[in-house]
């Protein structure tokens, strides 16, 4: 009966995404027309995942919102567990900001068609020279002032553990000299395990550690920002006993 239940449920919250998926991406698409500046399209994009959490039962917890400074120019770099990771972000975040994705999710209607007009970026990782043209597009993007959100481990986990980072994204703080903010989520592993279609209620916990500044780095030392900033997301992840605690 119990699993029942969860096949139901998992039904009905991916039912409820489908359409509410379509109904802000009708929204924000046709924003385009009224709002050139993209606010409708933030605020669609904020209250699509908030609903999303709401509806499947997922209870945030945040610390440290405000290392999110609203005045300055930075890069998001989050550990990547679940596809809930982009709710997660995107419904927490005071400020606009654009993804780095694999080029998958610009196929997907209305989610597409809003990333592709928000000016996202699109990462084939199949292909190389697509790769480093699409990383010279964002990098373009951040010198005219655009925040952009990446995970540096470049896909899911598979066992809920941080994984190795891929270097596109440090090549990226290299050549903008933007600080990075490292955050960590818990929890959204449990919500939506890779490879299943099973989605369960829960808590996920979010922990954003203070920017780590990159201006000091060249291309001869990015294995070395690599460290440091993984360095910070390890620090993030043992204080997240000390956050479940004070949540629970």
């Amino acid at each position: 009966m119990k699993n029942i239940i969860v096949v139901l449920n998992s039904l009905l919250c991916t039912l409820f995404i489908g359409l509410n998926t379509t109904f802000w991406g009708i929204i924000s698409v046709t924003s385009i027309i009224y709002n050139p500046r993209g606010t409708v399209a933030f605020f669609c994009m904020q209250w699509w995942s908030k609903t999303v959490l709401w509806f499947c039962r997922i209870r945030l917890n945040v610390q440290g919102i405000e290392n999110i400074k609203p005045d300055t120019i930075q890069i998001f770099a989050s550990n990547h567990t679940s596809h809930f990771d982009i709710f997660v972000l995107s419904a927490i975040s005071p400020v606009r900001f654009g993804w780095v994705a694999k080029k998958e999710l610009f196929k997907i209607p209305f989610l597409g068609w809003h990333m592709k007009l928000q000016g996202y970026v699109s990462i084939d990782r199949r292909h190389r020279d697509k790769a480093i043209a699409s990383l010279n597009y964002a990098a373009e993007q951040i010198r005219n002032g655009k925040r952009i959100a990446m995970f540096p481990e470049g896909t899911r986990t598979r066992e809920g553990t941080l994984q190795p980072f891929k270097k596109g994204l440090f090549h990226l703080c290299v050549r903008t000299g933007v600080p990075i903010v490292p955050i960590i989520i818990e929890g959204a592993y449990d919500v939506l395990k890779p490879e299943s279609l099973i989605i369960r209620p829960g808590k996920v916990y979010v922990n954003i550690g203070k920017e780590l500044p990159t201006s000091g780095y060249t291309p001869d030392t990015i294995e070395r920002l690599m460290a440091d900033l993984r360095v910070c997301m390890e620090e993030l992840q043992r204080g997240m006993d000390t956050m479940r605690s004070k949540y629970n």
